[in-house]
């Protein structure tokens, strides 16, 4: 065997060697509330899996049929980490109503929010990245409840 032939067989068996390091790869982004630049952001499976801590991340919508037959939709994202810092934010912004379909249970979440000085939050960005390293080394689903002891 030429050494060019040696040589082009070490360099693949390493591409394949550090391609197959990279298998698997997790990111989990924990729950952060940011009240006073008004930014929350956090995956739903590193959320669910904080053990010990009440974290979660999230975003919903609700459609109404009205006594007019018009269908009204809003939507909302909430979050709390593990300080306890709380957050939920509502919009009726069609175009961010239909963003939260993206959303599903392995997605890193991202939102933000203005404050209208009487306590109304409303949501003004949200975005959702679903990536396979959001998913976590396992996921347990309902097989295992995670929720937190309040005194953990």
């Amino acid at each position: 065997m030429t050494g060019l032939k040696k040589g082009l067989i070490f360099t693949l068996g390493a591409a394949l060697l550090s391609a197959t390091s990279y298998a698997g790869t997790t990111l989990p982004n924990a729950v952060e509330v940011d009240l006073e630049n008004m930014l929350a952001t956090g995956d739903m499976v590193t959320a669910r899996t904080t053990k010990g801590k009440a974290a979660f991340i999230g975003c919903g919508t609700r459609n109404l049929e009205g006594i007019d037959g018009e269908l009204s939709s809003w939507a909302f994202c909430q979050a709390r980490d593990v300080e306890e810092e709380t957050v939920t934010c509502f919009t009726f912004n069609p175009d961010l109503v239909a963003t939260v379909r993206e959303i599903n249970d392995s997605s890193f979440v991202t939102f933000s929010w203005s404050d209208d000085g009487e306590g109304t939050l409303t949501c003004t960005r949200m975005g959702f990245s679903t990536q396979s390293f959001y998913l976590g080394k396992q996921t347990k689903g309902n097989k295992e409840r995670n929720i937190a002891a309040p005194d953990e």
